[in-house]
């Protein structure tokens, strides 16, 4: 079964259907206006040398030494595409890596998003920790462009319906009678990922302690949210 990895560069300040491009650019070959031309020997040559323990059949073909494995590359003038066979998730997780060289996100049609934008929805009480989430998505994912909004659960309830082709996280902090859950929970596509962290309620009595705790199992959720989304894309 293959698998096809795609890869494009918008030009600034421009917002497409990610999806569309995928059609048009990546599977029709056809000429998308507002993408970007690429550097195709660069971007072969960079192949090349990411890929130099395996054997390279041509520019355009390449085999794993013993055989488990390979992949074609289709290049147009404005995307690369690298469709792969039988490869193990961390060889394919090289592409990810070469074509950002090229600010290039990678888009995976098979969960239907693209690497290059988070929207971090942070609900109630988690909004008070917005500098420090920020900067954990930021160290976590330093090549995501990463917004963040602070709103009410019935806000975000609302915000869930709509459709993006972006990566989704949102946290919440839900204190109950004896247990208090800190869950950060993360959309990538038709793929999800969820990781709660928890305290006893009684633990939380001091406001400073609370906020020292908080933090740390927000941090922590954030932490294991990440591994389970690494984990399950082909994203590097």
């Amino acid at each position: 079964m293959g698998v096809d990895l795609n890869f494009w560069k918008v030009q600034n300040g421009t917002d497409l259907d990610s999806a569309a491009v995928y059609q048009t650019a990546c599977c029709d070959h056809e000429n998308v206006e507002c993408l970007e031309a690429l550097p195709i020997e660069e971007i072969l040559k960079e192949t090349a040398a990411g890929f130099q323990d395996w054997d390279a059949v041509d520019l355009w073909n390449y085999e794993k030494k013993d055989g488990q494995g390979s992949f074609q590359i289709t290049i147009t003038p404005q995307m690369v595409r690298f469709d792969c066979y039988s490869m193990e998730r961390a060889d394919m997780k090289r592409f990810s890596s070469i074509m950002s060289k090229f600010e290039c996100p990678l888009y995976d049609p098979q969960q239907g998003v693209r690497f290059d934008k988070m929207v971090a929805f942070l609900t109630d009480e988690a909004g008070e920790y917005q500098v420090q989430v920020e900067r954990e998505l930021s160290r976590l994912f330093p090549r995501l462009e990463v917004t963040t909004q602070v709103l009410t659960w019935e806000e975000y309830a609302q915000r869930s319906k709509e459709k993006s082709g972006h990566i989704h996280y949102n946290a919440v902090i839900h204190r109950a009678e004896t247990v208090t859950k800190v869950t950060s929970f993360m959309q990538f596509g038709n793929a999800f990922a969820n990781r709660p962290c928890q305290c006893k309620t009684a633990q939380l009595a001091d406001e400073g302690e609370a906020r020292r705790i908080l933090e740390e199992l927000l941090v922590k959720s954030i932490g294991r949210v990440a591994e389970d989304f690494f984990g399950r894309t082909y994203y590097a």
